[in-house]
């Protein structure tokens, strides 16, 4: 970690963490991180001990300790090194074991630290666990059950490694850990349904959470951690990275972060009612058609109340009304944007426009609209609800955003082929719509130009600088085409004038 641009502090609010050592400049790279340690997600598939790919289908034993998972004797990853080899084959953990409950490799790479690399072993044993806070919880039942009653079936149990010391390194790891999307794959971190492989940054790891962002993170396909300033950030301030979803509510945000961290996050957007003005939590009054919000956002349980009428409704009706419309949701099929369109519309008379519910369903909107054809409506009705999404994300996603990049593509797309549409004959209002889309390809680029070159990201980014090229090839000839227009109606115009 360079020291000249961050140091760890501590408080009694954050703990540990890490702030700015001098004023720091948007889009600036203020730290980058191998991992300690990489593992399979919490519920999910096997992946390879050597490259961290997802192995779907079949895969073959390490040909040395016959105990670490490959997905092919010819892989070239460097995960599953000499040391860790020697260390599993002196353990004498079965492969058939590794390969029946993929989750035990995590936590068992942990341990193996101990000796195979004592200084990495004292720096990880001393991260957060919140062992208490975690103790007899379903989650910690389950690593009774999937981890610890493995270990303990093949003798490595013991008073070395006992069940409190194996509680606390999974408590490390699922605290600590990043989400990171494996290499060559297409996989979608915003994906609910769509399970990671997880890594333990160590200086990551002491980054202070905040449900507005100042920084953003890429790994590339060597699961190298890059952490970019997404803001400009001053001296001594707090290095944040926002642990939850940016696009869900405060009531979601926060239960995400007590059952997955363990804190009460309290920030300025989960202390405000509006969520910044945003309101991508609130309702609509039944009675009046005012904004019904929470009352006290970080007292549980609290109730809410509409604006105008200020009348107030249980917190436990909020619930069942945010439960009943994901229900409706996901009841249809999410591929037919007629159905989409109707059930977002019977939504709206509940829902405050921005909310949250809302919002997940239109940007999925956003890319359906992309397969249907490309006339006025469609290409107008996907370009309100870029330019919808957009709007809040600069509130709540402030500065540089992968999120925003894609968005900003997608809608430029969709305004050069509208300009294209409705302004054939009018080639003056065609190259003011044209330089529009072309200011917002180059914003999207500022964005996505901070991506891996591999990732998804990074190969739209590579499309769209193409793209950019192109499209001002074609604003030049057809602005040089218009001078030429205009020059020569003036030339007729100065003869008429001499006749």
């Amino acid at each position: 970690m360079d020291k000249s641009k961050c140091m760890v502090l501590k408080n009694d609010k954050f703990g540990r963490y890490l702030a700015a050592s001098r004023d720091l400049k948007q889009g600036e790279t203020i730290f980058t991180e191998t991992p300690a340690i990489i593992g399979p997600p919490l519920i999910g598939n096997l992946i390879c001990f050597d490259c961290g790919k997802p192995i779907e289908e079949s895969f073959v034993f390490c040909t040395s300790c016959k105990i670490a998972i490959k997905c092919s004797s010819d892989c070239t990853g460097e995960h599953h090194n000499r040391s860790e080899c020697s260390a599993l084959t002196t353990a004498g953990i079965p492969g058939k074991c590794l390969a029946a409950n993929p989750r035990l490799i995590y936590p068992l790479r942990f341990m193996l630290l101990k000796k195979s690399n004592p200084d990495l072993w004292k720096t990880l044993v001393e991260l957060e666990s919140h062992i208490e806070a975690r103790r007899d919880t379903p989650i910690w039942k389950n690593h009774q059950v999937s981890i610890i009653d493995t270990l303990k079936s093949v003798g490595f149990i013991n008073e070395e490694f006992t069940e409190e010391l194996v509680q606390k390194i999974c408590g490390i790891i699922d605290v600590n850990s990043f989400e990171i999307r494996p290499p060559k794959s297409n996989f979608n971190l915003t994906d609910p349904h769509q399970q990671c492989p997880r890594g333990l940054y160590i200086n990551a790891a002491l980054m202070a959470h905040d449900c507005t962002s100042n920084t953003f993170l890429s790994v590339n396909d060597d699961f190298v951690l890059t952490v970019k300033a997404s803001t400009n950030i001053a001296k001594n301030s707090p290095i944040f990275f926002n642990y939850s979803n940016v696009l869900h509510g405060t009531l979601d945000r926060k239960r995400h972060l007590k059952e997955g961290k363990y804190f009460d996050c309290c920030c300025e957007r989960c202390s405000d009612p509006s969520e910044l003005g945003t309101d991508i939590s609130s309702l609509k009054c039944h009675k009046c058609n005012g904004t019904v919000r929470s009352t006290a956002p970080n007292r549980p349980g609290s109730d809410w109340e509409c604006s105008e009428c200020k009348k107030q409704f249980k917190r436990s009706l909020i619930d069942i009304v945010i439960n009943e419309g994901r229900r409706l949701i996901e009841e249809i099929d999410r591929n037919d944007v007629n159905k989409l369109v109707k059930v977002l519309d019977k939504l709206s008379a509940t829902f405050h426009p921005n909310h949250f519910v809302l919002l997940e369903t239109e940007q999925n909107l956003i890319g359906l609209y992309s397969l249907l054809p490309s006339n006025e409506t469609n290409l107008t009705n996907k370009i309100d609800l870029c330019r919808k999404q957009l709007q809040i994300l600069d509130v709540i996603e402030p500065g540089l955003s992968r999120i925003k990049g894609m968005i900003m593509y997608q809608m430029q797309f969709a305004m050069v082929q509208l300009a294209n549409e409705t302004h054939k004959k009018t080639p003056e209002k065609l190259l003011i719509k044209l330089r529009d889309a072309e200011k917002c390809l180059m914003e999207s680029l500022k964005h996505l130009l901070h991506e891996p070159l591999k990732s998804p990201e990074g190969k739209v980014a590579q499309m769209a600088m193409k793209e950019l090229k192109s499209l001002r090839s074609f604003i030049e000839n057809l602005h040089n085409d218009l001078v030429t227009k205009q020059l020569a109606e003036t030339r007729v115009k100065n003869r008429k004038v001499k006749k």
